[in-house]
């Protein structure tokens, strides 16, 4: 902290120390002394000048020029001492005596500022003159004018002719010289102001630019007004402005930029320090500045510049004692606080626009300083511009705060990203250990599924066997018993039984090998009806039983859903056989509403038991797998009833 005071300090101390020399530079050396005739360019006349003063107007000659010899002439100053002149409201004269030149002027012209109701004469000749009331938009103080004199002015009397707009007599500024020499002192003396205009042009835009890359950053947005505001209040009290036309509309409202400045400035505080217990005190006075310089306008605009400039001193006085409180109560809360890089150069920008506002204002005030044997000393130049020097070194700090806090920014950004950086490598690093294990838990999942995968593949197996050979070794079985008891009787018939069981056991391996080809092949060509059509009748021949039936337009099965009505008609055929002795059959293929169902009775014994066997526990779990169902009933007490179900889609 110790260490920020130095850089504070050193910050302001060599900026002033660079403005003291500048200042010199350009205005000359202060002990050069007076300005002598001759020596320089200009002639310079003000109110210390030898002027002589008359009050009332001089009365005319037959020509009707003013005959200045007809009156008595005081100086200047004894008669502004008078009662009667203090008091008098109405016109005065005053003239000086231009002394005598060796190398006259090649084309001199009359300089004419702070002056709003005059006229100009050269001995007889009238040379120029300004009236306010014929031109709306001038600035009393500072608009100016300049008058072309004729050649020869040594030694000729310089008469001015004053209608004062208050009583008394009061004297402006007045130079005599050649134009190039009157532009060249007006831009050796708006050389400062012209640079505080190119500093806060160029920091606006830069801050306007920061701005609009910076996410709409309101800090910025209220430092680019701050900045241009000030470089338009400097660039209206710009002498050299006024050689561009129509510039006297800004000069005439030369004093309300910086007020704008100022309610920006207040709002930069609050937004600069979020929950400053005064923050809404800086909104409001803001708004009312806004307000203010809003009224102000109305009024120069609606009466005239001299109502305005009433309404502005009036208004002005306790807004800016309020903004020094709360200023004051800034610097003071933050330093009980501590203060940080940022806070520090705001404090000591408003510090360093204080310090050398009060040095303007004193330093105008001291006579002995400003006025050098009736010339302005360079003292003046030196206090006059000491004000806008301590606001460029408040606009600066300022800029050097927003620089302190883009660089903590950027810092508290670079160690979010380092930590964001971290936080990902260790998430990465989670996620690869992660993956391990799922990849791991994948390969374990992998093994389980092929084992089950195996284990499923030998139950589908089991019940296809089970589905195509047993049905049709049941029925071999029965021819065989049939044959032995024929060959036991020595009847012929015997031996067809045999030949019957031979074929049988043929078409068995004939079926595992169809049942094989379907599997592989996915069962796209496997013909449903033609399938029941051919097992319905190998079963009525070769057991010799009765077997009929119907089936209906079916919609579109998949493979399995036609395996399971075919395993399903099979396993009922030969249940029916084996176990229930039965001679007829009867079934019925269908769709019923959005389900498919098979239905197939038979005239033999009921279920002794209530469990499935082996066969239909197997089709009870492939119909299961379709969302369907198996059921096993003797309706009416009489015969066996198989019916399977399940959706069509």
């Amino acid at each position: 902290m110790k260490r920020s005071k130095r850089v504070y300090v050193g910050f302001v101390l060599i900026s002033a120390c660079l403005f003291l020399l500048v200042t010199m530079l350009l205005v000359g050396n202060p002990s050069g002394g007076n300005a002598v005739e001759g020596v320089r360019p200009l002639l310079k006349l003000d109110y210390l000048a030898p002027w002589s003063a008359y009050m009332g107007d001089l009365p005319r000659k037959a020509d009707g020029s003013y005959d200045e010899t007809a009156v008595v002439w005081r100086p200047l100053q004894e008669l502004q001492q008078t009662d009667e002149a203090k008091s008098y409201l109405g016109v005065f004269w005053i003239k000086y005596t231009l002394p005598h030149r060796e190398t006259p002027w090649r084309d001199p012209y009359l300089y004419v500022q702070r002056h709003v109701n005059y006229e100009a004469y050269l001995g007889d000749s009238r040379i120029g003159g300004f009236d306010i009331r014929y031109e709306r938009f001038t600035h009393p103080a500072f608009s100016w004018r300049m008058y072309a004199m004729p050649a020869g002015l040594s030694d000729r009397p310089l008469l001015i002719r004053i209608q004062p707009r208050l009583p008394g007599l009061w004297i402006g500024e007045f130079r005599i010289g050649e134009s190039t020499a009157l532009i060249g002192d007006m831009l050796r003396y708006g050389a400062i102001p012209l640079t505080y205009v190119l500093i806060f042009g160029a920091l606006g835009i830069v801050s306007a630019f920061v701005y609009l890359r910076s996410g709409r950053d309101p800090l910025f947005f209220l430092f680019a007004v701050i900045t241009f505001s000030a470089a338009l209040a400097y660039l209206a009290r710009l002498q050299l402005i006024q050689l561009v036309p129509h510039s006297n509309v800004l000069v005439y409202f030369g004093e309300l930029p910086g007020v704008v400045a100022v309610a920006a400035f207040l709002v930069f505080l609050d937004r600069f320090s979020p929950g400053s217990p005064l923050g809404v005190w800086y909104r409001r006075l803001a708004l009312a500045i806004l307000l203010f310089v809003a009224v102000c306008m109305a009024v120069a605009i609606i009466y005239d510049h001299r109502t305005s400039m009433e309404v502005y001193r009036t208004g002005l006085l306790p807004t800016l004692a309020l903004v020094a409180v709360l200023s004051i109560h800034y610097c003071w809360r933050k330093f009980r606080e501590g203060t940080d890089i940022e806070t520090g150069w705001v404090i000591t920008g408003m510090l360093s626009a204080v310090f050398f506002t009060v040095v303007h204002i004193v330093g105008l005030h001291i006579e002995n300083l400003i006025y050098w044997g009736g010339m302005l000393s360079p003292y003046f130049y030196l206090f006059d511009n000491a004000a806008g020097f301590g606001v460029v070194l408040f606009v600066i700090s300022l800029a050097n705060a927003l620089l302190a806090r883009l660089s903590r920014i950027r810092e508290e950004h670079r160690l979010f990203t380092l930590d964001l950086e971290r936080l990902v490598g260790e998430r990465t690093a989670e996620l690869e250990e992660a993956s391990i294990l799922l990849e791991q838990s994948i390969r374990e999942r992998t093994e389980a599924m092929a084992e089950l995968s195996v284990l499923e593949e030998r139950n589908r197996i089991a019940r296809d066997i089970h589905d195509v050979v047993g049905h049709t070794l049941t029925t071999t079985l029965v021819q065989i018993e049939a044959a032995k008891r024929l060959i036991h009787k020595g009847k012929p018939q015997g031996l067809e039984r045999l030949d019957l069981s031979m074929e049988l056991v043929r078409r068995s391996l004939a079926d595992m090998r169809d049942s094989v080809h379907m599997m592989q092949s996915g069962g796209a060509e496997f013909d449903l009806l033609q399938s029941i059509r051919e097992l319905t009748g190998r079963t009525e021949a070769a057991a010799g039983i009765e077997v009929s039936g119907t089936v209906d337009e079916l919609p579109p099965l998949s493979m399995l859903q036609k395996k399971v009505l075919f395993h399903a008609l099979q396993e009922g055929l030969t249940n029916g056989i084996r176990h229930g002795e039965a001679k007829r059959f009867r079934y019925r293929l269908q769709r019923d509403g959005g389900d498919v169902t098979l239905q197939l009775w038979n005239d033999g014994k009921p279920p002794a038991g209530t469990g499935f066997g082996f066969g239909l526990t197997n089709m009870n779990d492939r119909v299961r797998q379709l969302g369907g169902a198996l059921e096993v009933q003797s309706p009416d007490g009489g015969g066996y009833l198989l019916s399977v179900r399940f959706p069509a889609g």
